[in-house]
C-alpha cells in the first residue's frame, strides 16, 4: 500500500467513506466531490481534477479507490500504523462544515456536494478565455453545463454563500 493510498484510507475513514463505496455511481460521486472539497480547504492529497459531466472529476482518485479496495480485501493493513496530524483533522472538520446538509436545506447530499464542488471549480479552476469571472457568469455557466441546477437559483445562491462563509468563494483555497 503506497503512502498516498494510506493517507486516502485515513481520510476516508474520518469522513465516513472508509468502506470505499465504489460500487454505485452516487457513492463514487460523493467520494470524488468530498475529496475535491477537502483539497480546496487545504488538505492536499495530490489529486488533480478536470471537468466532467457531473463536475470536478479525477480519474487517478477513482483508480486509487479501486486499488485500495482490492488491497484491503486482500488483507493489507498498513494504514493501521499511521494517524492523521492535528492540522489535517482541523481541515477535515472545516470540509465537513461545507458539505453538511442542514435541516433548512431540502436537498439530497449527493446533489449538494456536486453543486458545491461544481461552483468552486467553475469559479476558480475552469479557464474561460476573455471572461470576467463574476458570480453571474459562474451561475450562468453552471446552469448551462448542469441543467439539473437551472431551476434552483436559491439553492445555487445558498451554496455560493456557504463557500463564501469559509473563504472559498472569493479565494481559491484557505492556504
Amino acid at each position: 500500500m503506497t503512502k498516498g493510498r494510506i493517507l486516502l484510507k485515513l481520510v476516508l475513514d474520518k469522513i465516513g467513506l472508509g468502506d470505499l463505496p465504489v460500487g454505485t455511481f452516487s457513492k463514487r460521486l460523493m467520494l470524488q466531490k468530498k475529496v475535491y472539497l477537502l483539497q480546496v480547504t487545504g488538505l492536499e492529497l495530490g489529486y488533480h481534477y478536470n471537468w466532467y459531466l457531473r463536475g470536478p472529476y479525477c480519474p487517478a482518485l477513482t483508480r486509487d479507490a479501486f486499488t485500495l479496495k482490492e488491497e484491503l480485501a486482500s488483507g493489507e493493513q498498513d494504514y493501521e500504523d499511521y494517524a492523521l496530524r492535528q492540522d489535517a483533522l482541523l481541515r477535515l472538520r472545516k470540509a465537513e462544515e461545507i458539505w453538511e446538509v442542514r435541516g433548512d436545506i431540502s436537498v439530497e447530499p449527493e446533489f449538494w456536494v456536486e453543486l458545491l464542488a461544481s461552483l468552486h471549480y467553475l469559479k476558480h479552476i475552469a479557464y474561460w478565455p476573455g471572461s470576467n469571472v463574476t458570480t453571474e457568469v459562474v451561475f450562468a455557466k453552471l446552469k448551462e453545463a448542469k441543467p439539473q441546477f437551472a431551476d434552483k437559483p436559491d439553492l445555487i445562491e445558498r451554496a455560493r454563500r456557504k463557500l463564501g462563509e469559509i473563504g472559498l468563494w472569493d479565494h481559491a483555497t484557505l492556504m
